[in-house]
This record gives structure tokens, sequence and C-alpha cells, in this order.
């Protein structure tokens, strides 16, 4: 009797050890594991309307004033344009300007030049904006397939982010120093590297004849165009009627004839979808 007494005494106890060690253990895992991955996705993760631009020449006006012209490379952090003309600084040779990922949330928009019509990138060009205007079948279901991968990511990323905060609520781990800084910090970035990525009246509106307004120097610039694509920070439009007269000169400076279509990747913060169009 004494011997079963001992033996149930000594399971409880090390039940309770076992247990207080894997309830300390394992949200420091979990917060481990979600800050690895945050961390890598965030490494390799790119704005998908700047990825569009990837490879092409574009223009690109800096918030102090400053224009530039080159071709696009697109990183998480930041963005890099190759010089399509030889430029000097001090009599140093310059390759390309690099914009910090601070500097690139500055900009209010970047211009890419639709390519000549009678070139096969013409062509491609205007088969592109036939097919964003009238799509597949296919392209709707490829649509469809998406929007509902992005809903399915961004409620996994909701559901980590609570499990996270629910398990470490009542361990040794929430007691710690700065763990609630800490637990705070890992959940934002879950929640930062899973953005709502699907909103109605955007997708409503994706593939048809939109208007876009900004504010410059106390006026509202209005400009027409196709919406493409958006994410949370961009709105991307094919085909756009650049209507502000400095915008138009810059781009005649930079060699472009004043017949060019235009895309354009739109900064949210500096632009609103207003109003739809009749196509």
């Amino acid at each position: 009797m004494q011997v079963r007494i001992k033996e149930n005494l000594f399971s409880a106890v090390f039940y309770d050890v076992d247990m207080d060690t894997f309830a300390f253990w394992l949200p420091l895992l979990l917060l481990f594991i979600s800050a690895l991955i945050g961390a890598v996705i965030k490494r390799r993760s790119c704005d998908h309307c700047l990825k569009k631009f990837q490879g092409n020449k574009i223009l690109v006006p800096l918030h102090t004033g400053a224009w530039i012209c080159g071709r696009l490379e697109v990183f998480a952090q930041g963005i890099e344009l190759e010089l399509s003309s030889e430029q000097q600084i001090g009599g140093i040779l310059l390759q390309s300007h690099i914009i910090h990922s601070s500097e690139v949330d500055k900009l209010a928009y970047l211009i890419r030049q639709a390519p000549d019509s009678d070139t096969w990138q013409g062509v491609a060009w205007k088969k592109e904006r036939e097919r964003l205007l009238h799509p597949s079948i296919q392209d709707r279901m490829k649509r469809s397939v998406l929007n509902s991968y992005n809903m399915l990511r961004d409620s996994f990323g909701q559901a980590i982010k609570a499990i996270i905060g629910s398990i470490s609520k009542d361990t040794k781990l929430a007691k710690s120093k700065d763990s609630d800084k800490r637990l705070h910090e890992v959940q934002t970035n879950l929640t930062g590297m899973v953005p709502n990525a699907w909103e109605p009246i955007l997708e409503k509106y994706r593939g048809k004849k939109v208007a876009i307004e900004r504010e410059i120097d106390n006026k509202i610039v209005v400009e027409a165009g196709i919406l493409e694509d958006y994410s949370n920070k961009y709105l991307l439009l094919r085909d756009v009627h650049l209507t502000e007269n400095t915008l138009k000169d810059h781009l005649l400076e930079l060699g472009c004839s004043d017949a060019c279509a235009y895309d354009v990747i739109y900064s949210r913060t500096k632009a609103a979808l207003r109003f739809s169009l009749l196509n």
C-alpha cells in the first residue's frame, strides 16, 4: 500500500514537472518558428504590383523633385534602377540608383512607357490589354483560385497569431521580462506578413476602366486607365491617360513622345480609385 502511494506521488510530481517544462518550451518553440518563417517570407516577398514592372524601363519622380529613368529591379527591402544613360557625380560614373524601402514608400507613382505599336512588344502589350478587358473563363478561374488562396492565407495567419497568444498567456514565458513586448512583435509580424489581399470593391473593377484621384499642389488631378491589379500599397493601371501638364513635360524631356501610352503604379497613400467609367 505504501509502495503504491509513493508511486502515485512520484508520478504526480513527474507529471507536474513535465507539464511545466512543456508549457514553457512550447510557446518558445512556436515563437522561434513563427519568427523564422516571418523573417524568411519578409526577405523574399516583394509587392506583386511592383514585380509586374520588373526588368522594364520606368520613370520615377523622387520626393526631392528629381526624376530618375532606368530599368527596374525589385527587392523585398527596396528597388534599384539601372540607369539608362551615362550619369556621374563628382567625376564618378554611376551604374544604378538604389531606393530603400523607406524611400520607396514616399514615391507617388512609377511610370512605364508602353512599347511602340509596330514592335512585337507593342503587339504583346495590346493583347494583354484586350485580355484584361475581356478575360477568358480560364483567366477568371485562375483569379478566383488566387482570391480563395489569399483568403485562406489570411485566415491561417490570424489563426497562428491567436494560437500563440492563447498558449503563451498563462505560461511562465508570459511572466518573463519583456515577454509581452516580444509576443506582440511576433503577432504583429504575422499579421503584416499575411495582409488582407482581397478587397471587394477593387476586385469588382479589376479589368474595368476607372479613374483615380490624386492631389497635386492643392489641386485634384483625375487620371483614367484600366485597373490591372492592386495590393495593400499600390494600384496598377494600364493605358493611363495622363493629365498633369508638369508630368507630361517631364516625360517629354526624358524622350517619351506625347502620343505614348503609359502604365502607372500609384501609391495608395497618394491616390485613390474614385470613379468607374463607361467602357
